[in-house]
């Protein structure tokens, strides 16, 4: 999806149905890579086909399937990698080039690209959404009439339900989103059509959202973590 000046392209990479995005700037044709995760081969060939120069790696949060691809995309580009203080410090999470942000921290890339932190915790605490112009990538904190799980370490449903209503209520309705997994019906969806549709924001209470989201789960359950890179092909790598 692009506009006048700016750019956010959406593709679906590996096993857990992950959407990883490039957001730039059309003129300069800088962009900074969103949850790189899966095959760094894939992503740096669909910057290559779109003609786009990676400069920024950007973490919606800390799990395995959002940034199992950060050091490989390092070893062979000249990216800052950028993640909420909250976020670094919960995960003990280590990388070249690592710049802590905080709530509203703008990224500008080019002329016409400004991308703005959102922290957004409940699915972890430092989890964060980012707002660019009238559009804004959720990562795992909220999905096409879904929302992240609660129950993994560092989840807590109460922030949950506080930040998924905040979103809808803070900005405008015909804000585009763009989630963090194909799990939904459309690839992406409206704000206001969220309201309206997504099941977990028809709950009127917030004890009665905790006890539905948490119905048959662990809370404290540890993310897998398996070893990384994998000793076969990346997942999306064709075969020679």
């Amino acid at each position: 999806m692009e506009s006048e000046g700016f750019f956010i392209h959406q593709f679906e990479l590996g096993p857990m149905e992950n959407y990883v995005y490039l957001i730039g700037d059309r003129r300069s044709r800088e962009c900074a890579v969103v949850d790189p995760a899966w095959n760094y081969e894939i992503i740096m060939r669909e910057a290559e086909a779109l003609d786009l120069k990676i400069r920024h790696l950007l973490c919606t949060h800390s799990h395995f399937d959002h940034v199992n691809e950060v050091e490989s995309l390092l070893a062979h580009v000249d990216a800052q990698v950028h993640m909420l203080r909250q976020e670094i410090d919960f995960a003990d999470f280590k990388c070249e080039n690592l710049v802590p942000h905080s709530a509203g921290d703008v990224l500008a890339i080019g002329a016409h690209c400004e991308i703005t932190m959102m922290h957004t915790p409940g699915h972890t605490p430092g989890s964060t959404c980012y707002h660019v112009h009238d559009r804004i990538v959720t990562g795992d904190t909220m999905f096409v009439n879904g929302c992240g799980r609660c129950d993994i370490l560092g989840g807590d449903p109460d922030v949950m339900y506080r930040t998924l209503w905040d979103l809808v209520n803070k900005l405008p309705g015909d804000t585009v989103m763009f989630p963090g997994h194909n799990y939904g019906p459309t690839a992406t969806s409206r704000l206001d059509e969220q309201l309206a549709d997504n099941p977990w924001l028809q709950h009127p209470t917030l004890d009665d959202f905790v006890a539905h989201r948490m119905e048959g789960k662990t809370p404290g359950t540890v993310f897998p973590t398996p070893a990384w890179p994998p000793d076969g092909p990346r997942p999306g790598k064709p075969e020679k």
